[in-house]
């Protein structure tokens, strides 16, 4: 267990400064400047040279990423360019948008993909095993950006059952929730087909077990059967969930986009737009953080749950 803690951080300090450092280095390769950008077409060259001279940005590259690590060391995500307010400030205002938009999709991947997986594991060959199938193989095959206008397309502007845009940030939850549905469902219908498809391998696995033909020869009701594998199945998802979960803050961008979700995504694109670096670096450090810690807890969930791969 030591071991496996030690490295674990060491890989994700590692992978931090890793991709930290390639936010730092892309933002700056773009073409167009940040300054110009925030000035504006009518602002004079020397208005422009002294926004540069404000933000930092006349200064030589290694100097900046020096002063770029030294804010980060001290807990300072540095201040919006474009809002003039601190970066975490602008990150809280965003961030329960997407928090709630990432869980309604993860539950909605969970009870389809895992109920679907196991039904169909459970009864190979047949019609159930076959629509699972089916399912799985136009999910992942769907972009989420197309199938995102299909659903506004069919379920607001044809049938009227959703609005089209736009979130109520203030509201009943019902009604948030209600704005929610359309773009939750896109982003779950591909996750729920990878759940799907991975649960549906493990229970193949699972019921050809020796333990489950004992478990019938005793003359355990199916019911049990199924609670045994279960219980073997399931915890080999934990890899998959996890990729699935830290995805999603990272998958809203799109989404969020689609369906005018004032999220960290849209937050996001309209930051790289306006070369707003603190808010992309700031939004991309919440991002693979999340990512990171996620799955190390569903590693050492795995850990935890299965005794053999203590041995390995």
């Amino acid at each position: 267990m030591f071991r496996f803690a030690l490295t674990q951080t060491v890989s994700v300090t590692i992978t931090m400064f890793v991709v930290l450092s390639l936010v730092f280095v892309a933002m700056r390769a773009l073409p167009g400047d940040a300054a110009a950008i925030l000035g504006g077409l009518d602002t004079e060259q020397a208005q422009v040279e002294a926004i540069r001279r404000d933000l930092g940005l006349d200064r030589p590259l290694l100097a900046q990423y020096g002063a770029y690590w030294g804010q980060l060391l001290r807990g300072d995500l540095g201040s919006s360019i474009r809002e003039r307010r601190p970066v975490t400030s602008v990150i809280m205002d965003r961030l329960p948008v997407t928090l709630s938009l990432a869980a309604f999709a993860f539950t909605l991947s969970l009870a389809v993909g895992i109920g679907l997986g196991m039904l169909a594991g459970r009864t190979r060959g047949s019609a159930a095993d076959g629509t699972a199938l089916g399912f799985t193989t136009v999910g992942l095959a769907l972009p989420e950006f197309w199938l995102g206008f299909l659903l506004i397309l069919l379920f607001a502007v044809q049938l009227g059952a959703f609005p089209v845009i736009g979130y109520p940030v203030e509201g009943d939850i019902g009604v948030r929730l209600w704005h929610l549905t359309l773009p939750a469902v896109t982003l779950a219908i591909p996750r729920a087909a990878q759940i799907a498809r991975l649960t549906r391998a493990r229970v193949l696995e699972a019921m050809a077990a020796e333990y489950v033909r004992t478990a019938r020869s005793k003359g355990v009701a199916p019911r049990g059967v199924t609670r045994h594998v279960a219980a073997n199945a399931l915890p080999g998802l934990l890899p998959l969930l996890a990729l699935e979960l830290g995805g999603l803050i990272t998958g809203t961008i799109v989404v969020e986009q689609v369906f005018g979700l004032p999220g960290l995504g849209l937050t996001l694109l309209g930051s790289i737009g306006a070369r707003d670096y603190p808010v992309v670096q700031g939004v991309t450090i919440l991002a693979v953080t999340v990512y990171i810690l996620v799955n190390w807890l569903a590693d050492l969930l795995q850990l935890v749950s299965d005794p053999r791969l203590r041995y390995e």
